[in-house]
């Protein structure tokens, strides 16, 4: 069996050496060149081949290195028996280390076949493993499992305690702890399907899926309008999961909504890219769709899908 780490040395040489790049933490205690004292503890991160810092951090910082990450979690697949065969692998390093992105998908043949939705076949969801981690403090460590929507390549991910572990780099976390989960990845994965079939059980009115629109946008007219534009089904036609799927399509596509006209009229949005980094914007608007699906409103539709659910079995 392949190694991840051998896998990322053969295939994608240019992320795994800036990932194995030489960093460091060393205390900084002046500042200037007339050396002011600085009143709190402070560690910078430094990139010790091209002798430039890449953050400060605060004295409870823990320094966990990409190269710690790629290594546990390659000793992880092998121990649980996790193999590459039949895989895609998306790999990215920011080139000033500020952040590590990489993405396990499991394709057909592999480990972790995808999964058909039982009303369409042909919506499959691809399986995947998704860790990510910062230097600079912009996105906190994350290893959790994901879809990727193949019908419309729209990542998926689920945001509750089946298939997720988040730690800020203090001196209490243990990177070690967080591959754990892995051993039982199957059946994480099969819980997270199950969920997905609930979520299509429930056929939604225009008006609750406006609901949902609105109650995630929080204000923001902007934000409505552009989860309007990327929801695939018809508006009076959709279900629980493609109401799901057009957050996710949020997250995952770093697009925005930017009203266009003159005022007084009726508004027209024009959807254009995000000025935002595109990793930073797709970690930023997981979070935005984590606490929404973990809040009473969704809560609400996903209990009536379970409900709904079970008066069709019976």
């Amino acid at each position: 069996m392949s190694t991840l780490i051998q896998t990322l040395k053969n295939n994608h040489s240019q992320m795994y050496n800036r990932a194995t790049t030489n960093v460091e933490l060393r205390n900084i205690e002046h500042v200037g060149y007339d050396f002011h004292r600085l009143q709190k503890d402070t560690w910078a991160v430094i990139d010790t081949e091209n002798n430039c810092a890449i953050h400060l951090h605060g004295s409870n910082y823990q320094l966990v290195t990409y190269t710690k990450i790629l290594n546990g979690l390659s000793d992880a697949l092998l121990k649980y028996g996790i193999g590459l065969v039949n895989t895609t692998i998306q790999f990215n390093v920011h080139p000033d280390l500020n952040y590590l992105r990489l993405r396990i998908l499991f394709n057909d043949g592999s480990k972790f076949s995808p999964h058909a939705m039982t009303t369409n076949p042909d919506d499959k969801l691809k399986f995947g493993i998704e860790v990510v981690s910062s230097y600079d403090a912009s996105i906190v460590y994350q290893i959790r499992t994901m879809f990727l929507r193949l019908i419309c390549q729209n990542g998926m991910k689920t945001f509750d305690s089946l298939g997720e572990t988040v730690k800020k780099h203090t001196t209490h976390f243990d990177v070690d702890d967080s591959f754990l989960k892995l051993e039982h990845l199957g059946l994480t994965f099969e819980k997270m399907q199950d969920k997905f079939e609930v979520y299509n059980s429930l056929s939604l009115s225009s008006g609750e899926v406006d609901s949902i629109f609105k109650k995630f946008s929080n204000g923001s007219d902007n934000k409505y309008n552009l989860l309007k534009n990327v929801l695939e089904t018809d508006i009076h036609k959709s279900t629980l999961y493609d109401v799901y799927n057009a957050l996710t399509n949020y997250s995952s596509h770093n697009k925005r909504a930017i009203r266009i006209g003159k005022k007084g009229y009726r508004p027209i949005y024009r959807i254009d890219n995000s000025t935002m980094d595109a990793v930073k914007s797709n970690e930023a608007r997981d979070s935005e769709i984590e606490r929404y699906v973990s809040s009473d409103h969704f809560i609400f539709f996903y209990h009536k899908a379970l409900s709904n659910l079970g008066r069709n079995v019976s």
